[in-house]
Formats: structure tokens, C-alpha cells, sequence
């Protein structure tokens, strides 16, 4: 044999000999290990797969809580008793329904229907059956434990709210059968209880933490016997936000008993201060389990109490928007600071009266003037040389028929135009729509959010702020993980002479004897702002009481000091009637509150840059 086939036959027999090794090695090691578990533990894994079994419990996570700029706790969470049912463990339904009667408080025949349905639906799924049980019915379920062994009672936290903000704090219920399939949650299971609204929907993966297991040994009445094995639950991290709850209940005061919407903003960063809209609701409902009859009362009222207006209620802004009209006409050059124009109290355009509100007139009167004293007649006129799009192109330059970018829901709203129209309803434009448009009223729709927005840009040198509602979030340990910062979307091109005359107009709004604000001037303080009357209904030309529904909306957006501004406030108030006895006391009442009492801190209320002011003219 050749010595090279040599070396290789020796070479094949040296590998096979170390296979042969590793082979009988591992015999060896499973068949001891067998052999334990069979001879030395027989019994003991024989008694525990006879009488017992492994059980997997997972764990709720603390959610985190929600606090206001300073510290005060708004949403927090409280130990509950919450009962559970093992369908597994279920073995006398009819029984069972006749336990539960009166801990449920639902016939002996539904609850036996619903019990054999989730026998066979969810055999090995812990049901949630009843929150927040009372001493009593703890005392009487544990009393009958051993004959009703598929009866857990189990200590998980319930969210509390301190009924305060609840449209922008939101609140959270157990996910849906459709957010489920539609996986519009990550990590989240059947019987969790998820954001369901508000902050707690928008920051749901920061609040929610992360669930914990447990590892149990059971036996067949599914008592515990040992636990094996423990994961620990972590908890959501804490949210702190802009809005300060002094402001928010001062605020939620004034509105009540109305119906309409309040926002009042940090001109210099874009933060919420406070946010209220009315009716309201009880959060607290949600978290408890809200009852069929009381959901469908709340949701078909017809007040609709569910919905935040002040990001998305739609509305005609109403005189609020002669403010943009009048920065159009200026900017095009179509009037000057000078130019006056004759308001007899009414216009004749095409057939139609387009009326003032003053019926003998303004007689001649400027820019200014016709801001002061709101004069219909000077926009129309105004509109009218302007045209449609070139209002529409100056109302998106101000935000509106655009998102903001808060974090919650909202509506874009609506600025018309010829095309929007054609598109929408196939009907051509009317040159009297733009005179409408003019005085913010026809098909134009905004948010007091996106008002307040405008307003804010445009007291504060024309910045325009995304508007912000979290503050900073920390971690479980107390860490600061994040700290939000103002964040700057543009600036309003327009120039600075424009943006001052229209700042000197509504000062004189509040100041002047003739301005439609000067009942509700200050003496603490300058206040410059509009007043806004949305028609509803068109008025007859005769003095008539209106029923409510058809009575006009009430606005007021102004900002304060004039010279230094620190606080934008937006009143609607819907079927408020006249602005200037409505939102506009209210305006005032809530700016001389804030800067009574300290609102802001200087640590969060400034931006550590700030962006300058560009002459720039809209394309």
C-alpha cells in the first residue's frame, strides 16, 4: 500500500475513534439523567403531573403618572381588587351564574350563556369579570373559594384621574377586538387597558410600561402552590406637562355651564397652559368599566361632550379673521396705513345687501379703524380687491387649513378656494362667497388651536411654535430622560411695519372707547385683541330672539402685556351671542389671573434660542 493511503486510512480511523467517543459520552449523560428523573424523582414529577400544573400569571405594570409644569399629580394609579375568572377551572357553569348574580348584578340566565361561551372561547385566558370590588364582595367571593375555585381575586392598579383636563389628558380602557386585529398597539393583549384618548393615547408606549410574569406551580382546584419563578413588572415612565392645573381649574370655572372651548398659550415657546373644552366627561368612568347605558347616553349627546373643541371643533372664525384680511390688503399694497374707505352700513354687490353690523355706518375710516371697530362694510370692499386667492394664500400663511402638529387629535379645518369647491361639489365659485371670506364667515373653517396659534406668531415677532404639551418625561428611577424644547415650524412672512400697525390696532381694540373689546379692558394690565361674531344663521333685518342653536358663536383671541407678551388666551363660546359680553370678560378675567399668580417658572418658559424676524412677502 502506498505510504500516502496509509496516512490517510490512519488519519479516517483517528476521527471515527473521537465520534465513537462523543457518541457513547452523550448516551452515557441521558441516560443518567434519565434515570434521575425517572428513579430518584419518579414520584415526585408523577404527583405533580397528576395533581398539579404549571401556571403562567402575568403581571400589571404600573402606569405612569401624568403631572403638570410644577409637579402636581393629574393622573395617577391606585391598588383595586379586581376579580378574575379561569375558564379552564370551570366545571359547573350553572352554578357558577347563580353565584355571580349578585356581584354582577345581570340575570342567572345571561351569565350561564356567557359563561359557557367563554369556556369554549377562551379556555386558558384569565377573564376580568368585575373592577374594583368592595370589602363586601371580597369577603363573600374569598368565604366560597373552595366551591367556586375559577374565582381569582387579584390586586391590580386602576388609573384615577383628579377630573381635570380631560380632553387633553384623555383616558385609557381595554383595548378593542379591532385595535387587536389591527395591531394598532404593540406588545398589547386581550384585557389590557391601553390609551384610548388624549396623552394617555399619544404616549401610550412611554406611559404603559412593560408587564411582568409569574411562574406558579398549581394544582387541579388551580390553588397555588409555589412559586417557581418571578419576572418583575417595570413601570411607564412619568410624564410632566406644560399646562399648570392652578390656570386649567381657573379656567374649567369659567366655562362651566357652557358650551365652547379655551386655550391659552406661552407666546414665547408655543407651550399649552391650560386647555378646556365643555361639556366634559368623567374619566374615571373608563377605568372602572363604563356601562352600556351610560356610554350610549354620553355618546348620542347631542352636546357631544366626547369631542376636545379646541382642536377639533370647526367653526367660522368670524371677525377674528379681518386680522389676516387686513395683513393681506396691506402687504399687496391694495391699501396703505391712510387709506380709508366709506362704510354706509351696508353693500350693495351684484343683487345682493352685504350689511355691516353697525346699521348707520362707520362713514370713512382706515385699516385700523375698521379693526378697532370691526366694520364689515371696509373688508368687503377689501375682499373684493383682493380676490379668493389671494385670501386663501395668506390664510395658509397664517396656519390655517393645516395641521399644527400637536400631539393629540385635530382637525385641519378648511380655507375655501374656487378649486376646493369644483372638487368637492362640482358647483363654480360666487364673488360673493369672497366677501364672506373676508369677514371670516361662509364655507372658512378653523380651531381656537389654530387661532391661538396665529396669534401667537403673531405677538411674538412673527415665530410660528408647534404647539407643545409634554414638558420633560422621567424614568422610573426619577431620571430626566427627556426634556422637550420649543420647536419653531417658520415665521409669518410678512414685514415687521405691517405686524406693528396690526398689533397698535388691536391694543386700541381693548384702549379705545370706540374698540368692540373696551368693556372688557384691564387696569392691571394692556391687552391687545379681537373680537369675533360667527353667523350662524342669516339675521333678519328686524331685531328677533333667536333660538338658541341658531344663536351666533362668540369669539376673543388677544395676548398680554402688548409691549411684552407672555400669554395668548382663545375664548369660544358657541351660541354665546355678542363676543364683547361673552369671551372677551372671560379673556380678560383668565390673562389678569395669570399674571397674578405666577405661572410660569423661568426654567421652561423661554427658548434657549430665538429666531428673528424676516421681511419676507408672500409668493
Amino acid at each position: 500500500m502506498p505510504l500516502n493511503q496509509k496516512r490517510q486510512l490512519e488519519q479516517w480511523r483517528s476521527r471515527t475513534r473521537r465520534l465513537a467517543f462523543v457518541v457513547i459520552f452523550a448516551f452515557i449523560v441521558v441516560s443518567l439523567r434519565l434515570w434521575h428523573l425517572q428513579i430518584l424523582s419518579g414520584s415526585e414529577y408523577r404527583a405533580l403531573s397528576k395533581n398539579n400544573r404549571l401556571g403562567i400569571e402575568s403581571v400589571s405594570a404600573c402606569r405612569g403618572f401624568i403631572y403638570d409644569r410644577h409637579g402636581t399629580l393629574i393622573a395617577k394609579n391606585n391598588a383595586c381588587f379586581n376579580l378574575f375568572l379561569y375558564p379552564h377551572l370551570l366545571k359547573n357553569p350553572q352554578r357558577y351564574a347563580a353565584f355571580l348574580v349578585d356581584i354582577l348584578k345581570r340575570p342567572k340566565e345571561q351569565l350561564f350563556l356567557y359563561l359557557e361561551k367563554v369556556k369554549q372561547t377562551y379556555p386558558l385566558r384569565p377573564l376580568l369579570i368585575k373592577k374594583a370590588l368592595s370589602w363586601e364582595e371580597i369577603a363573600y367571593i374569598e368565604g366560597h373559594h373552595f366551591e367556586f375555585p375559577a374565582l381569582v381575586i387579584k390586586i391590580e392598579p386602576m388609573r384615577v384621574y383628579h377630573h381635570l383636563a380631560a380632553h387633553l389628558i384623555g383616558y385609557i380602557s381595554e383595548i378593542s377586538k379591532e385595535q387587536l386585529k389591527e395591531r394598532i398597539f404593540s406588545n398589547a393583549m386581550g384585557g389590557d387597558l391601553v390609551g384610548q384618548y388624549g396623552i394617555e393615547r399619544a404616549y401610550q408606549d412611554m406611559l404603559s410600561g412593560i408587564k411582568g410574569e409569574r411562574f406558579l406551580e398549581i394544582d387541579a382546584f388551580g390553588r397555588e402552590l409555589k412559586l417557581l419563578k418571578e419576572i418583575m413588572p417595570l413601570s411607564g415612565y412619568n410624564l410632566y406637562l406644560t399646562i399648570d392645573v392652578r390656570l386649567q381649574k381657573y379656567v374649567e370655572e369659567l366655562l362651566e355651564k357652557k358650551t365652547g372651548a379655551i386655550i391659552v398659550l406661552d407666546p414665547n415657546t408655543g407651550q399649552v397652559l391650560a386647555m378646556a373644552s365643555t361639556p366634559a366627561f368623567d374619566q374615571n368612568l373608563f377605568t372602572k368599566g363604563i356601562d352600556t347605558q351610560t356610554w350610549l347616553k354620553l355618546k348620542n349627546d347631542s352636546n357631544r361632550p366626547f369631542q376636545n373643541r379646541v382642536t377639533t371643533g370647526l367653526y367660522p372664525p368670524g371677525s377674528v379673521f379681518k386680522v389676516i384680511t387686513a395683513i393681506a390688503g396691506l402687504e399687496e399694497g391694495a391699501v396703505s396705513p391712510y387709506t380709508k374707505i366709506y362704510c354706509s352700513g351696508e353693500f350693495k354687490f351684484g343683487n345682493r345687501i352685504f350689511r355691516c353690523w353697525k346699521k348707520s355706518g362707520h362713514g370713512w375710516i382706515n385699516v385700523k379703524g375698521a379693526l378697532i371697530q370691526s366694520c364689515d362694510v371696509f373688508f368687503y370692499k377689501l375682499g373684493k380687491k383682493l380676490g379668493i386667492e389671494c385670501l386663501a394664500r395668506y390664510a395658509k400663511a397664517c396656519g390655517f387649513g393645516q395641521a399644527t402638529g400637536i400631539e393629540i387629535n385635530e382637525a385641519k379645518g378648511l380655507v375655501p378656494t374656487p378649486a376646493h369647491k369644483w372638487a368637492i361639489w362640482k358647483k363654480p365659485w360666487q364673488k360673493g362667497e369672497t366677501l364672506n371670506v373676508a369677514i371670516g364667515q361662509g364655507s372658512l373653517l378653523t380651531t381656537p388651536l389654530q387661532i391661538a396659534m396665529f396669534f401667537t406668531a403673531l405677538c411674538n415677532g412673527g415665530i410660528m411654535y408647534k404647539p407643545q404639551v409634554l414638558l420633560k418625561v422621567e424614568d422610573r428611577s426619577g431620571k430626566v430622560i427627556k426634556e422637550v424644547k420649543p420647536i419653531v415650524k417658520g415665521n409669518l412672512p410678512f414685514h415687521k411695519h405691517t405686524l406693528d400697525i396690526i398689533i397698535e390696532a388691536l391694543a386700541r381694540v381693548m384702549k379705545s372707547p370706540l374698540g368692540t373689546g373696551y368693556g372688557s379692558r384691564s387696569t392691571k394690565i394692556p391687552i391687545a385683541g379681537k373680537t369675533g361674531t360667527a353667523q350662524i344663521v342669516s339675521l333678519p333685518q328686524e331685531e328677533v330672539e333667536l333660538p338658541y342653536l341658531y344663536r351666533d358663536h362668540a369669539w376673543f383671541a388677544g395676548f398680554a402685556p402688548v409691549n411684552n407678551p407672555k400669554i395668548v388666551v382663545v375664548v369660544l363660546i358657541e351660541h354665546g351671542g355678542s363676543a364683547s359680553s361673552t369671551s372677551a370678560p372671560i379673556a380678560k378675567r383668565i390673562i389678569e389671573f395669570f399674571l397674578t399668580n405666577s405661572i410660569l417658572d423661568t426654567r421652561y418658559s423661554m427658548p434657549e434660542t430665538r429666531i428673528e424676524h424676516r421681511e419676507t412677502r408672500i409668493e
